[in-house]
């Protein structure tokens, strides 16, 4: 009997094999090299076919942004079954066509892979990281059928996913098709791995880097965090999932995959209460797009093309919900702070009045033009842009209290977007800003028309103020005269100070000051990025400073005139005199007992 359940079982896994056309291959064997090796074996190629493409991808999952994967590529090849090589045509920068081939064929090329902070693919002496668009080629005819990839790590290394092991096999892993195989990233080093059960799914965490991190402690959060959404959203769409964290000191963001996300944290982010909750507000972020974005999708990313930009007017939706979420999330759990959270809405304030391009791009636009502006900053974006992560955020705050208030608090954002994943689950057609707009009407009872012309698809600013109030929040504000701000944003680059933005009607643009321009000098002296902050800071009203830049292998002189500036610094305080609809709403919001 045994034998026989035995025979079976082989027997099924051999038919199974055999019905799967596309199987991929990639190795390492010279990681200091940054070159991965990729095969890929085609087989059950119809004797009709006159040739078979092959596609690169353009962009990846989480970063609406075309890239140049293609240009990473260098020594294609292309045999038959018995190893003859066979011709093949370029026939765009993504596209390769090859000639007469048989049953069966096998295709090798090799990518550099050298990128890990974009999260695409990356190989040196410590680990591999590879985002599959950015290394493996799709194969259009097979491209809905299931697929293999066996990986073949460096000496010692080991394989970490969110896909599901083939045949028993830790390097062979299985996709249903490329959309699934697309969204499955793989880490492969020494990277620490650690697997905790909630709720009776299985999920990993996997550290690569070093840091003083505390694992149970991580367990825990992480746990508190998952759970909060489980209760959210009242649905799990995963057996397993995986937290892939790189931890260099260059690492940062974070991106969301189907049922895995991969995060950047520097080191020193587990040393003080402040970057450790900044790292638990990016987990709680990327594992809220776990369903909003790779469940409940918008019509614009459904299905995902590939070869193109996918446009789509919902990303502030997608993205700036998650961004208001990531943060409300922590204060419903008790990860952040009362008071951390109307800091938040504080700085979201004098943002959202403060930015000049609020009032030139709608976020509907915003969301838009993602491909073409968002990821590509010019030295015009903060004056010309708004942005649907930050801005989408602001709108959904603020709606969210309006759904909250017009039904006397019985419903409100989360009740939409529950509402919303059941409408429009993966398996269909995406949304639309019109189908957003219907459900927020459903349960806020009300037309809500003009809301989304003023905020969503116009530059009105937000009546911070009018909404606040809905839940007893009151926004104070006091006059104050600013004159540290010139009116640049810097960053530091090693030992250089780059100017970042310059402010519309500021001083420094008056002055000739242009992004890219590299600081090295004050009135003279030479000075650090923390020495330069200083030195503006002590200035007054009146105040002259010549600004010594190098632009264009040129040392040029700008004269800074600092004028008055009058901006509101923004408070949040709830008085006592609040009526019974406020307390409630203020309660249920923020997850506050009664």
């Amino acid at each position: 009997m045994h034998r026989y359940f035995l025979t079976i079982i082989l027997f099924t896994q051999m038919t199974f094999s055999r019905q799967i056309p596309v199987e991929y291959y990639v190795s390492m064997p010279e990681p200091a090299k940054h070159m991965l090796h990729v095969k890929i074996k085609i087989s059950n190629i119809p004797s009709y076919k006159k040739n078979i493409e092959l596609k690169m991808p353009a962009w990846r999952s989480g970063r609406y942004f075309i890239f140049d994967f293609a240009g990473g590529v260098q020594e294609f090849s292309a045999y038959n079954s018995k190893s003859k090589k066979l011709n093949y045509q370029k026939t765009d920068k993504l596209t390769w066509i090859i000639e007469k081939p048989s049953n069966e064929i096998t295709v090798e090329y090799k990518v550099f892979a050298d990128d890990l902070n974009s999260r695409t693919r990356s190989l040196d002496e410590q680990h591999a990281f590879i985002n599959n668009t950015a290394v493996f080629m799709f194969v259009p005819l097979f491209y809905s059928k299931p697929l293999t990839v066996k990986v073949e790590p460096f000496s010692g290394w080991h394989v970490t996913t969110g896909m599901e092991n083939f045949n028993n096999d830790p390097f062979t892993f299985y996709a249903p098709d490329y959309d699934y195989f697309a969204d499955c990233p793989m880490e492969i080093g020494t990277q620490t791995d650690f697997e905790f059960d909630v709720r009776g799914y299985r999920h990993k965490i996997s550290f690569f880097g070093e840091a003083n991190y505390d694992k149970e402690r991580l367990i825990k959060d992480f746990t508190t965090i998952i759970e909060k959404n489980f209760d959210f959203w009242g649905t799990v769409p995963y057996k397993h999932y995986t937290f892939i964290v790189h931890c260099t000191p260059q690492s940062g963001g974070g991106t969301e995959h189907i049922n895995s996300t991969v995060v950047g944290v520097k080191p020193n982010a587990f040393e003080t209460a402040q970057g450790y909750e900044s790292f638990l507000r990016l987990i709680s972020h990327e594992f809220f797009h776990t369903w909003n974005v790779k469940q409940l999708k918008p019509a614009g990313l459904t299905p995902y093309d590939w070869t193109k930009e996918n446009y789509t007017s919902e990303l502030w939706i997608a993205e700036g919900a998650t961004s208001y979420y990531d943060g409300l999330m922590l204060v419903r759990t008790g990860q952040m702070s009362v008071e951390s959270f109307y800091k938040e809405i504080t700085n979201g304030v004098n943002d959202e009045r403060r930015r000049p391009g609020n009032l030139v791009q709608p976020v509907a636009e915003s969301s838009f033009d993602a491909w073409i502006k968002f990821w590509k900053r010019s030295g015009n974006s903060y004056n010309s842009e708004s942005d649907y992560y930050s801005k989408g955020s602001y709108v959904c705050l603020v709606l969210d209290l309006e759904i909250r208030n017009s039904s006397k608090n019985k419903y409100s954002l989360d009740d939409v977007f529950r509402y919303m994943l059941k409408k429009f689950p993966l398996d269909v057609k995406g949304y639309t800003n019109d189908d957003f707009r219907k459900a927020c009407e459903k349960f806020a009872g009300k037309n809500l028309k003009q809301f989304f012309a003023d905020y969503v698809f116009g530059v009105k600013p937000i009546e911070w103020e009018k909404y606040l109030s809905y839940a007893g929040l009151e926004l104070e504000h006091s006059d104050s005269v600013i004159t540290p701000v010139v009116g640049l944003f810097c960053s530091k680059n090693g030992d250089k100070i780059i100017v970042q933005d310059v402010i519309e009607n500021s001083s420094a643009l008056k002055a000739g000051l242009q992004k890219g321009d590299e600081i090295i000098a004050l009135d003279g002296n030479r000075l650090s990025y923390e020495e330069a902050e200083k030195r503006i800071k002590e200035l007054k009203t009146g105040d002259r400073v010549k600004v010594t830049v190098f632009r264009n292998n040129k040392i040029s002189d700008f004269i800074i005139s600092l004028e008055e500036i009058k901006l509101f610094n923004y408070s949040l305080k709830r008085p006592d005199n609040t009526t019974k609809l406020q307390d409630k709403i203020y309660n249920s919001w923020l997850g506050l007992k009664n």
